[in-house]
């Protein structure tokens, strides 16, 4: 460890411990710091869309098959692998409960066949896991695929971006990068210190093809974000196989080997730096808000009362206009929402359930000609559960397949809103320090939060009565009657099926959209009220002190100018540190 690092150590904790003395600063914002740099922990998160390998990954540089993985996506549930002596599991509910699982039952919780809809209401699973490189506080983070993360009250990928020290992003080599993925590549750039690009699924091409894919991903990153990132080309099905198999030669030729090795050098010899600087960059954003909260209670404690008062009136002006442009943002979120299901998930519906009945309208006879010498009675049941079954089988399928799709097209809309909130939250802060003349840079907005937007739904395969008579009496008939009446009651049945998987599916879609709509919405609204609160509470603070005492604000005065120099010299401890290494 350097000297210059083991400075900056001390620097740091010095600043985090003199911090808490000044009376404006966020107590759980300044809490969440301190314990990242108590922890020393260095957040590797692992990022990318569906069914890019991130678990794979994982799995492979760990050497051992530890997370789940499969071709159905994860639920809104984050995993965090870090070191331990002993392999275990906990998982931490949204009530706070924290439970101790087998390794073997993680499945029951971070997927979406053994927790769907995350209906265990799972904030995050903790793994701890013997590799020597997870030693130091390196904290390995699985997310779940981009435009899927959603989840009520718990931490989701973007919202672990601002936490991001390093990102590894996941692309496939079989997929041109889609616009999705440059934005949030985009995106991870503005928290993560280091960002490396893993081209993954190279196995499935030539290797001609694979130097093509390599050269327009390469192309595509720097045109895109006009910076340089890594990229390595891997397959970490490959490596995984190796790793477990001992095989070195297939770890070299997956390309894992050559990445594990940059990853390792990395770790050990900047690491650490950039996990100060992640630290130092949250101090500074956690300061400089609370400088502008003391330097607007400051001004109201010395102009004039006629003059405050004015501004006051003013700045409630402006969260008037501000509640108009949220109330803007609602009618173009509903609308965007309309959108999405009347012009993508309905019409995707619609024609995937056309496409569906014309192909079991075409196996019905196939079906009929292989059971109707079972008798009426297997041939009816029979038909059925083949019935049942495809109906089943198609919508489970499409179901998932359409969830991405739409998870991505959701995340889309919010990204454009949430950024939307964002400028007004800006656009308040910068307002009230113009107002009252104190000088003041708009903090970098937030990431994205959306809600959850995880679309299940249950298959109804219960029969009304009458058909159930209705059947009776068809296996009654003698068969040269009764076979061909099974036979159009069976296409009979298969439209209703569909026809009724199609209207569950497409009421679920609704609903869930409707709820992440709402809690998307009462995220941008509180995030805007507790603005404009904090500001007005400020200004409210210098008048109350004036009226009650009598116009002796001096000692008021005096305690503010001592927080802002306590801040001031923070910042500037801060700020010669960095400049120092």
């Amino acid at each position: 460890m350097s000297v210059a690092f083991e400075s900056s150590h001390v620097t740091l904790a010095a600043v985090i411990a003199d911090a808490a003395g000044v009376p404006s600063i966020s107590a759980p914002a300044l809490d969440a710091i301190r314990t990242k740099f108590s922890e020393h922990a260095f957040h590797l998160v692992v990022a990318g869309e569906f069914k890019r390998g991130k678990s794979t990954l994982i799995n492979a540089l760990l050497g051992a098959d530890l997370l789940p993985t499969g071709v159905v996506p994860l639920t809104s549930v984050v995993t965090l692998l870090h070191y331990g002596d002993v392999a275990s599991a906990n998982v931490t509910f949204e009530s706070g409960e924290i439970r101790g699982i087998p390794l073997e039952a993680l499945a029951d919780y971070v997927t979406e066949r053994g927790n769907p809809d995350n209906i265990k209401r799972v904030r995050e699973v903790a793994v701890a896991f013997p590799a020597a490189w997870l030693k130091g506080g390196i904290r390995l983070v699985d997310t779940p695929g981009v435009g899927s993360v959603h989840s009520h009250n718990s931490a989701v990928t973007s919202r672990y971006l601002p936490e991001a020290d390093a990102v590894i992003f996941m692309v496939s080599a079989d997929q041109p990068l889609s616009r999705n993925e440059l934005d949030f590549l985009a995106e991870i750039r503005r928290y993560a210190g280091k960002v490396f690009c893993l081209l993954n699924k190279i196995d499935y091409l030539s290797a001609a093809e694979r130097d093509e894919s390599m050269a327009f991903a390469v192309g595509v990153l720097r045109e895109a974000i006009a910076a340089d990132v890594p990229v390595f080309a891997v397959s970490a099905r490959q490596a995984l196989q190796a790793r477990i198999r001992g095989d070195t030669r297939q770890w070299v030729d997956s390309g894992l080997a050559q990445f594990d090795q940059t990853l390792q050098w990395f770790l050990q010899e900047d690491g650490g730096d950039i996990w100060l600087e992640s630290v130092r960059r949250q101090l500074l954003r956690l300061l400089a808000e609370s400088r502008l909260l003391l330097e607007l209670e400051q001004q109201a404690l010395s102009l004039p009362l006629a003059s405050l008062d004015a501004k006051l009136q003013a700045f409630g002006q402006k969260q008037q206009q501000t509640r108009q442009a949220q109330s803007d943002l609602d009618a173009l979120l509903d609308s965007d929402a309309r959108k999405l299901l009347n012009q993508q998930i309905e019409p995707n519906l619609s024609a995937f359930a056309q496409a569906l009945l014309v192909r079991i309208h075409a196996a019905l006879p196939v079906w009929y000609a292989e059971l109707r010498d079972k008798g009426a009675t297997a041939l009816q049941a029979g038909l059925e559960n083949r019935l049942i079954d495809e109906v089943r089988s198609a919508f489970e399928t499409w179901r998932a397949e359409e969830n991405m799709v739409a998870n991505q097209a959701f995340d889309h809309v919010c990204q454009r809103f949430w950024q939307g909130m964002h400028d007004l939250v800006d656009e308040l802060l910068r307002y009230s320090a113009e107002l009252f003349a104190v000088p003041f840079t708009a903090i970098a907005s937030g990431s994205l939060q959306p809600a959850p937007a995880t679309f299940y739904y249950k298959f109804w395969e219960e029969l009304p009565t009458m058909q159930l008579v209705g059947r009776a009496l068809m296996r009654l008939l003698p068969g040269v009657l009764g076979h061909p009446l099974i036979l159009r009651h069976a296409h009979r049945r298969a439209d209703e099926l569909v026809d009724m998987q199609s209207g569950r599916l497409r009421h679920d879609f609704e609903e869930r959209i409707k709820r992440s709509m709402q809690n998307f919405r009462r995220d941008m609204h509180e995030r805007i009220e507790a603005t404009a609160t904090g500001i007005a509470l400020a200004i409210d603070k210098g008048r109350e002190v004036r009226i009650r005492s009598g116009g002796d604000v001096v000692p008021r005065q005096q305690a503010l100018m001592s927080a802002l120099d306590k801040i001031h010299t923070l910042e500037e401890e801060l700020t010669s540190g960095t400049n120092g290494n």
